[in-house]
């Protein structure tokens, strides 16, 4: 008897297979079977349909569970609309001179050592932009907000988040809302407040430069993306042990310029995390479809490897 198979099932088979290869071997690894989920996260719809004061309330999110190979979702944490704990703080904000309409989105994505999820949200509308941090508890489902305050200039957008080994959390900030310049900041989780990042010796970047998407390694380094000029997406990392005999700062290294189909990769990730194996995996808008894609990344090549499709707009590996 023979098994008739349609060409979508089929294709989704093909697919799964080849991204189990790829996790497989990745790097000369077996880490498909022991191979963490990933967290996925997306704003929700507003269920109460109320207005949202943007500058004091985070908009509802959702956390998944990601499979990588198959891209099914599943439902970890969801957050409703939360208020600021720190409403009386003055944030630095200017009226815009060219408004469309009002929008919130997620900006960064990370984890804390002790299981706790972090996000940034900007909100936008005509008086400003509004920077918040997000802390969400997955075993009480309940989440914790802060405004941040303490910019230089006023309407800078938190575009990248990092927590690091010893939970300092690093922000990558827009002078530009969202295009260079950009530069490191630091975030006090206590009070919201921003710093600049001189205590990590993080370096200056140069004004043409997009840096995003941090992503720590078990080693101590960061994983990070650029995008300049010449219009291709760049993996480099920084090594805190690596510094400039001349600044004192860490080095940026190139590693490989990022390529999906033997076709250079001209827009920038929309994410980046490492497993707990130490898999590289990014997401990316590969296409005009709704979702977007899950790859293995090798950091040695660049070679993006499809793995799956899921609708999140950052991924993160929970710490434990």
């Amino acid at each position: 008897m023979y098994l008739r198979l349609r060409r979508r099932r089929f294709g989704q088979l093909v697919i799964a297979s080849a991204a189990t290869t790829a996790l497989a071997n990745f790097g000369g690894k077996t880490v498909a079977q022991n191979f963490n989920y990933p967290l996925g996260i997306r704003t929700a719809s507003n269920k109460n349909g109320q207005n949202i004061d943007l500058e004091n309330t985070t908009p509802p999110v959702t956390l998944l569970s990601l499979d990588l190979t198959t891209g099914i979702e599943t439902l970890d944490t969801e957050i409703s609309s939360t208020a600021v704990d720190n409403k009386n703080e003055i944030i630095q904000i200017a009226n815009k001179a060219v408004f469309t309409q009002s929008t919130q989105r997620i900006t960064g994505l990370s984890a804390l050592s002790d299981g706790t999820i972090i996000a940034c949200t900007v909100g936008t509308d005509k008086k400003g932009n509004y920077n918040q941090i997000l802390f969400i508890n997955r075993k009480s489902k309940l989440g914790q907000t802060k405004k941040l305050s303490g910019f230089k200039k006023t309407n800078t957008t938190i575009e990248g988040l990092l927590a690091t080994k010893d939970d300092q959390i690093i922000a990558i900030a827009s002078l530009n809302e969202g295009s260079p310049p950009f530069h490191f900041l630091i975030i006090d989780p206590k009070n919201g407040k921003v710093s600049p990042a001189d205590q990590l010796a993080l370096p200056e970047l140069p004004k043409d430069l997009r840096l995003g998407n941090l992503a720590l390694n078990s080693d101590g380094k960061f994983y990070a993306t650029t995008l300049g000029r010449e219009g291709s997406t760049t993996l480099v990392q920084l090594d805190p042990q690596k510094k400039s005999v001349m600044t004192g700062r860490i080095l940026i290294t190139k590693l490989a310029e990022l390529s999906y189909n033997k076709k250079p990769l001209v827009n920038d990730l929309l994410g980046l995390s490492v497993s707990p194996s130490g898999q590289l995996i990014a997401l990316a808008k590969l296409d005009k479809n709704n979702k977007n894609s899950l790859l293995a990344v090798d950091p040695k090549t660049g070679q993006l490897t499809l793995l799956s499709k899921v609708m999140v707009d950052k991924i993160v590996f929970p710490r434990q």
